[in-house]
């Protein structure tokens, strides 16, 4: 088989897998957004039981920083439509940092999609999804905001336009340090 053949079939299994995910998930997922503003998307979450040693890695270097964490998938459509803009994100806000979560992914299909287009997240593997099910991500995209502390504080689940103002205004409050009582 040629490569040109091979690589048609891996993409249409792909396309395939991503249908049967959608097919598969639990009817409430799938429509949660619909309907739904921007900013009632994030939602209050508390920090998961466990945080796995490849994510812990990961995060290490971005200590006092708040941290979006996004759960995404090369074979994920949605995914791929909003990763330009969180990036943008991640450029523009030095307190802020971006770090992407490829679940159930190859490793050259992520390279390639980020030297496509010329974006350089800092990205951890997670194609068992442990990562994945230690933070209960169901759904794809899903994204989780960090204080600087790196503890979860709100969660998105599905595409947003992270370029939209309320949507940038809303990141940049909820990761801000809380304002120390001025001194009497």
């Amino acid at each position: 088989m040629s490569d040109i053949r091979r690589a048609l079939r891996r993409r249409a299994l792909a396309s395939l897998a991503g249908f049967a995910a959608l097919a598969a998930a639990p009817k409430t997922l799938v429509g949660a957004t619909r309907g739904m503003g921007a900013l009632d998307r994030f939602e209050a979450v508390d920090a998961p039981s466990a945080v796995p040693a490849a994510l812990q890695a990961a995060l290490e270097p971005l200590r006092n920083r708040a941290v979006l964490v996004n759960f995404w998938a090369t074979w994920c459509e949605p995914c791929r439509a909003e990763m330009p803009a969180l990036a943008g994100l991640d450029a523009v806000e030095a307190n802020l940092a971006l770090l992407t979560v490829a679940v159930a992914d190859r490793e050259d299909d992520v390279r390639r999609f980020f030297a496509a287009r010329r974006l350089d997240p800092l990205v951890v593997a997670d194609p068992d999804q442990v990562i994945a099910r230690a933070w209960d991500v169901r759904f794809l995209p899903t994204t989780f905001l960090l204080d600087a502390s790196h503890r979860p504080r709100h969660r998105v689940r599905g595409e947003l336009d992270w370029n939209d103002r309320a949507v940038r205004e809303r990141v940049m409050t909820l990761v801000a340090p809380p304002n120390d009582p001025a001194p009497h």
